[in-house]
This record gives C-alpha cells, sequence and structure tokens, in this order.
C-alpha cells in the first residue's frame, strides 16, 4: 500500500519536475546567450549595412518593398532583409544597437526551434538541449552574432527551422497536412526563401525526412508511387516554389549569379575547399583532404550502422543536402555555414548525451564511482563536455572574434558621427553634392540618402561622378570631407 501511494505521488509530481527541470534548462541557455552575445551592442554598422538598406530597400520604396514579398519569381534581392532593417530605420536611423538587438532577437527564437527540431526529429531532452546551447553562440560563426549584415541567414535560419518544426510536428504525429496547413507551411517557406537563398534546399530535406521517417509502405512500384503522391506531395509543391524562386536568382531583376562572388565553380576542388571551410568553422577541425574523408567515413558509419537512429540518418542527409546552394561558391564561411552547423550540432548532440550515457553506466559499475550512481555521473559527464565547449568558445572569442568586432565598421562609423555632429538639412527636391569624401566606393551617397530620409533629395558624389564648374555653381548644398570633417560649403 505504502509502495503503491510513493508511486502514485512520484506520478503526480513528475510534471512539475519536468517543467522545472524544462525552466532551469531555459534559463541556462539565456544566461549562456547573453554571456557570450554581452557586448554586441558596441558594434558598429558594417560596411555593407549601408548599401543593403539603401540601395536595396530603403530608395525602392515602401511598394517594391511589399510586392517583392510575393513576386519570387522576379528575383529582387532577399526582400525579408527590408523587413528586417527598415522598421528599425524608421525609429532609430542610423543607430546600430537597435539593429543587433533585432538580430540578437531573432537568434534566440533560432535556439528554441533547435530545440523543438531536435525533439521532434527523436533526440532526447538532453541532446537537444545541448544543440540549442550550441545554436547559442558558436565562435567559428562569430560574425554571425555581431555583424548586422548578416541578418539574412539569421532570418533564413530563424524561417527555414519554423517551416520544418511546423511540418514534422504535423507529421511525427501521422497525420497529413491539410489546406490551411499547407498554406501555414508554404508562407513559411517563402519568407525563407525571402531571406536567402540557403532555403533552397527545404523541399529535398523534406523528402529526406519522409524517407527516413515515413518511408514507403513496400518497395513495389506502386507503393512508391502512392508515397510520392501522397506524403511526399507538399514537398513537390514546395520544389515549385523554389524553383520560381531559383529563376528569379539566376535570371531576374537582382540576379545573384550576376553579383561578384556567386558564380558558382562546379569541381572537386571547390567542394573540398567547402568541406574543409566548413570543418574549421563548424567543427573546429581544420585538416585536409584526407581529413574530411575520415569526417565523413566515421559520420556515415555512425549515421546509417543498423542501430542507427533515425535522427542521426537525417542529419546525415541534411548535411549533405543543405550547403548545396553555397557549396560551390567561393570564401563562403562562417555566418553562411549557420544552417548546415545546426545539422552538425544536433548530430554531435546525440552522439555525445549517448557517449556520456554508456559511459555514465560503465564507470557506475566500477567500485570508485558506485556510490555516485549513473544519473549523477551522466550530469559530470555532461557539464565536462559543456565547460569544455564553453571555454574554447570563449578562447576563440576573445582572440579571433572581438578583435573584428571592434574595428568592424569604423570609417563608416566615423562619417555617420560626422553627420551627427553637423546635422544637416536639406530642403525637398535638393540636388547635394559631396566635393570628396574617405570613400573608395559609394558608401558616402547611401550614407546621405539614409541621413535625409527623402526621396526627392538626389546626392551627387563629384569623386565619382564629376560635374562641370557651372552644374556645380546651381547645387542647392554643398558638402566636403577635410582632415576627417563633414563640412557645409553651401
Amino acid at each position: 500500500m505504502l509502495a503503491a501511494l510513493i508511486q502514485k505521488l512520484n506520478a503526480e509530481s513528475s510534471p512539475l519536475k519536468a517543467g522545472v527541470r524544462k525552466f532551469g534548462f531555459a534559463l541556462l541557455l539565456l544566461a549562456w546567450f547573453l554571456y557570450f552575445s554581452r557586448d554586441v551592442l558596441g558594434v558598429h554598422f558594417a560596411p555593407d549595412d549601408m548599401m543593403n538598406i539603401d540601395n536595396f530597400y530603403w530608395s525602392p520604396g515602401p511598394w517594391r518593398l511589399f510586392y517583392s514579398q510575393f513576386l519570387i519569381w522576379r528575383g529582387y534581392y532577399r526582400p525579408m532583409g527590408g523587413l528586417f532593417y527598415l522598421p528599425v530605420l524608421s525609429v532609430w536611423g542610423l543607430n546600430p544597437v537597435p539593429y543587433h538587438v533585432a538580430l540578437s532577437l531573432v537568434l534566440l527564437v533560432d535556439v528554441y526551434l533547435v530545440y523543438r527540431l531536435a525533439r521532434l526529429l527523436g533526440a532526447g531532452e538532453l541532446a537537444a538541449g545541448m544543440a540549442a546551447l550550441v545554436a547559442c553562440y558558436h565562435a567559428g560563426l562569430g560574425n554571425l552574432y555581431y555583424n548586422t549584415a548578416f541578418a539574412y541567414d539569421a532570418l533564413c535560419g530563424l524561417f527555414f527551422l519554423a517551416a520544418l518544426v511546423y511540418y514534422t510536428r504535423i507529421r511525427s504525429r501521422g497525420r497529413l497536412l491539410i489546406v490551411r496547413q499547407k498554406l501555414a507551411f508554404f508562407a513559411l517557406l517563402v519568407c525563407a526563401l525571402n531571406s536567402k537563398e540557403m532555403a533552397l534546399t527545404l523541399p529535398a530535406v523534406l523528402l529526406a525526412y519522409e524517407w527516413i521517417y515515413h518511408p514507403p509502405a513496400g518497395r513495389g512500384r506502386a507503393q512508391v508511387v502512392a508515397w510520392l503522391r501522397g506524403p511526399c506531395s507538399v514537398a513537390w509543391m514546395a520544389a515549385f516554389l523554389t524553383l520560381l524562386d531559383l529563376y528569379g536568382k539566376v535570371f531576374g531583376y537582382d540576379a545573384l549569379t550576376g553579383m561578384a562572388g556567386y558564380q558558382p565553380v562546379f569541381s572537386w576542388r571547390r567542394f573540398v575547399d567547402y568541406q574543409k571551410t566548413f570543418l574549421g568553422d563548424a567543427a573546429f577541425l581544420h585538416t585536409g583532404g584526407t581529413g574530411v574523408l575520415a569526417f565523413w567515413v566515421v559520420l556515415s558509419y555512425l549515421a546509417w550502422r543498423p542501430a542507427a537512429r533515425p535522427v542521426l540518418r537525417f542529419c546525415w542527409a541534411f548535411l549533405v543536402i543543405a550547403p548545396l546552394p553555397i557549396e560551390f561558391l567561393p570564401g563562403k564561411s562562417q555566418a553562411c555555414l549557420y544552417i548546415p552547423m545546426l545539422g552538425l550540432a544536433i548530430f554531435a548532440a546525440v552522439i555525445f548525451a549517448g557517449l556520456a550515457h554508456a559511459l555514465a553506466v560503465a564507470l557506475a559499475g566500477e567500485p570508485l564511482f558506485r556510490r555516485l550512481g549513473r544519473p549523477v555521473l551522466t550530469a559530470v559527464l555532461i557539464a565536462a563536455g559543456l565547460l569544455y565547449w564553453g571555454r574554447e568558445n570563449r578562447h576563440r572569442r576573445q582572440l579571433l572574434v572581438k578583435p573584428v568586432m571592434a574595428a568592424l565598421g569604423a570609417q563608416t562609423w566615423e562619417v555617420i558621427e560626422q553627420f551627427r555632429a553637423l546635422d544637416p538639412h536639406v530642403r525637398p527636391h535638393s540636388h547635394v553634392v559631396f566635393l570628396s569624401d574617405p570613400f573608395t566606393e559609394w558608401d558616402m551617397l547611401f550614407i546621405a540618402d539614409l541621413w535625409f530620409r527623402d526621396r526627392t533629395v538626389v546626392v551627387h558624389l563629384q569623386r565619382l561622378m564629376p560635374l562641370p564648374p557651372q552644374a556645380l555653381a546651381g547645387v542647392d548644398s554643398l558638402f566636403d570631407y577635410r582632415d576627417g570633417k563633414l563640412l557645409r560649403v553651401r
């Protein structure tokens, strides 16, 4: 009778204990995130921010920003970025702090979505929590957390993960998506596509999920065809949307393939270079071609051995599929590896949690550790792993990331500060000319546009587009930049 009562009380208190445990781990994740991201608010704008905000979003106007979210075949440049930048610009102007706050909030939501995805894929609570902790901060992807020009990667991660979590949550219950659920999923997919081209792989990821978690009922042709037409129908519709988006990225208005750094080179060397970069940044494993081969041999064995869990097989497929949009492009590193890194984080967390559990079972049988018990030993091993991971990230952050953070956008910020000190104003429909500026490209024009924020004002850089003296004489407002100071000549 007493034993039955104790068992009943334990059963009733277990949901409370689980809730307390989850709340405690959520606080740990938040503390971890804030510890590593606490000084991003002091980082200036990246030089690309001014071009992104002005050239792609502010100057074209709000109407273009609105319809570019829907006309994905037109190839407008990452229109979701405008919904990140412009609301902040309209309220806070050229103050970098709110942009960093917005980026950090996006990344914090991503952390939760990584946890949810890992759980839906079948990872244990502990492994899912560790994967989320890796997503909180990864020094190999340092610029993702402090450089707002990489907001596209954070936004793509947000909608990519949200779409995958939404889909797998429904499918894990054995249900197919109904019409309204399909529409919700496609809306998330379009948001991901509008954030960055990494989302082009989402339909293939869905097919991999279906094959691993909900395979055809049989190997016959009829069963496979029924599977392709039924559970995989959402993936095929998603593939149609991504093909429309890909057409825009290749042939559209702001075609990516026409920009520097976006011409793919389909070669074995480029593939190996990407793999080395990925392992160096995402796994802290700096190696050559032999190391890349060894990594994939071990990964493949762990994923496809007979007793392997589906979550490992899915993460293996994810690591093959997710990098395809950037795998054959030169120089894609750090923040560009965000989505593939998340697949590796879930894979590694599942393996590490399994190893810690197995080692704790072995140690619990030893006289020296028997009194501690398996749960305590598992907790100690996990804590040791997390401390090592935190120490490694802290070291790399101090050595490699913080110096870049301190120097980022120094010249851009100096010019913005000069605008703030002079506080210039011009009349609507004015013609404004800057006789000189400290940049080599069009940065001064972008900053001036965003400072005046009047689309009727025409800004002209004399350095890049020289006007004759008689034309300068009729200019409404004339500025110069001498000895590090912005001066108003007229």
